[in-house]
């Protein structure tokens, strides 16, 4: 009996070992997107880099780096919190996982509107000179310039760590660093890049029928109509789209870790609908059903089945495709991932969605389609070499699939040959300012490799005093005028 129990729980414990890994290895469910990005905005994650429009419905995860350069300002937004970048931003995603969203903003400006509470406890941004958490929803401002930091609260609570010192709403912190950690405390401006943020969140209203919390939700209702399906609930109709378009027919395919073949679509509103949910017909027009309502859904890479072997390369004149064809998956049929993932993740990225328990993987050339509409779901792609191959982390150029009505077949246009991108080189006069009240600093160029290190508080040098205001070098040498060792009020 002693040997039958130590050998079940040998088994137990020879379970357990196996499922951890399998749960480690999920990819985050929690993403964000480039949501705006205008001429001068690049994208870098890995070794992929995409520049201005081109950047428009990308995933962001962990490691990826937006920058904006000239008079470029960029959106992201992730789940229902959106981040916005002003010109001459840096902006690094150190970590964006199910547990934490941490931000590290080498240079530049960004605004916050936060409106998930579980968002602002789970959010960090890292600064130069200290570190920024929230104590609740709101709007805040992270300034990095000229060796200059600055956090504001146009409303809201938040924290600066190391100073010990929160930030109400309305208020404005300039750190002047040093041993002492003094710091000026004044009033939120109101400026240009506030008002333009001001304005785009208020244009950006959650639709009602999915959770604020799926990426990309903001922009549906502006560009789509709902209506209620006896068969699937609401279901999503987008309002102008070309003749002969299909789901997953105007865009490009990518291999991005950690999912592998990731679907960028074209369209602004081209992220939730791809990445959530399902397609099918509806009254002879393509429909969005997202399903029931799941208050955090997961994302994935692209909700399609495969026409041809799944994981082979296709090779075309101006790129790469996964396989020779694909379509989306319609209500009630199943994704399955080609990604390592646990049945707890295969389980998530599915909710929603009252699945079949018969259905099939969604791959290989007998995958049906719902209702019968594959004939004018599928988009295939000219097929040079077909080979097994495990692609390698780069851009992919747009499939440019459309619909030959001739034949009932989706064939691809072949646009010029991809000019490979260039690293962005920083413009010497394209420095903005950093400004507290009546004060105004001219920001020096950031040395090469500052920021690599850990994002510590550190006093400043002493050149760095040279480019700040005259009023801030005297409240520097002069001291703290009050009671309070720490703080310095701006002159009136």
């Amino acid at each position: 009996m002693c040997a039958l129990l130590q050998h079940v729980l040998a088994w137990l414990l020879l379970s357990a070992a196996l499922a951890t890994p399998a749960a480690e290895s999920d990819p985050p469910g929690r993403v964000g997107r480039i949501s705006l990005a205008e001429e001068g905005t690049l994208l870098r994650f890995g070794d992929n880099t995409v520049g201005g429009v081109a950047a428009l419905n990308w995933p962001l995860t962990s490691g990826a780096w937006i920058e904006t350069s000239g008079r470029a300002r960029s959106e992201a937004r992730i789940g229902s919190t959106a981040l916005r970048l002003d010109a001459g931003t840096v902006l690094e995603l150190v970590e964006l996982s199910d547990e934490r969203i941490w931000l590290r903003l080498q240079r530049g400006t960004l605004l916050l509107t936060v409106s998930n509470p579980e968002h602002a406890a789970e959010l960090a941004i890292d600064t130069p000179e200290a570190r920024l958490r929230f104590g609740e929803t709101g709007r805040y401002r992270a300034d990095a310039i000229g060796g200059t930091t600055a956090f504001a609260a146009y409303r809201g609570l938040a924290r600066i760590e190391a100073y010990e010192l929160s930030v109400r709403g309305g208020e404005r912190v300039l750190l002047l660093g040093g041993t002492e950690r003094r710091y000026v405390l004044g009033r939120a401006m109101t400026d240009e890049f506030a008002s333009w943020d001001a304005a785009r969140e208020e244009a950006h209203a959650p639709s009602r029928h999915v959770s604020p919390e799926m990426t990309g939700q903001e922009t549906l209702d502006r560009h789509g109509q709902w209506q209620e399906t006896a068969e699937y609930g609401p279901a999503w109709f987008p309002a102008s789209v070309a003749a002969g378009w299909a789901p997953y027919r105007s865009g490009r395919w990518a291999w991005l870790p950690p999912w592998g073949w990731t679907w960028i679509d074209s369209a602004p509103w081209g992220f939730a609908p791809f990445h959530y949910g399902r397609w099918t017909l509806v009254g002879g027009r393509w429909a969005w059903i997202p399903g029931t309502y799941v208050p955090r859904p997961v994302y994935a890479p692209a909700l399609v089945a495969w026409v041809g072997q799944p994981g082979w390369q296709v090779g075309m004149a101006f790129g790469a495709t996964p396989a020779a064809g694909w379509y989306p998956l319609a209500p009630r049929e199943a994704y399955h991932p080609h990604y390592r993932s646990s049945p707890r993740h295969l389980h998530m990225v599915n909710s929603g969605q009252p699945v079949q328990s018969n259905t099939p993987p969604s791959s290989g050339p007998d995958h049906r389609f719902g209702h019968r509409h594959r004939h004018l779901a599928v988009t295939e792609a000219p097929v040079k070499t077909q080979a097994p191959a495990v692609p390698e982390a780069r851009l992919a150029a747009p499939a440019n699939a459309i619909l030959s009505p001739q034949k009932g077949l989706i064939h691809a246009e072949t646009p010029p040959q991809p000019v490979p991108p260039k690293r962005h080189e920083w413009p010497a006069a394209a420095e903005p300012r950093i400004t507290a009240g009546q004060m105004t600093a001219r920001p020096a160029r950031p040395e090469p490799g500052r920021m690599a290190g850990a994002m510590a508080s550190h006093p400043h040098e002493p050149e760095a005093a040279h480019g700040m205001p005259k009023e801030v070098r005297r409240s520097r040498e002069a001291g703290p005028r009050e009671s309070n060792p720490k703080q310095l009020h701006a002159d009136r």
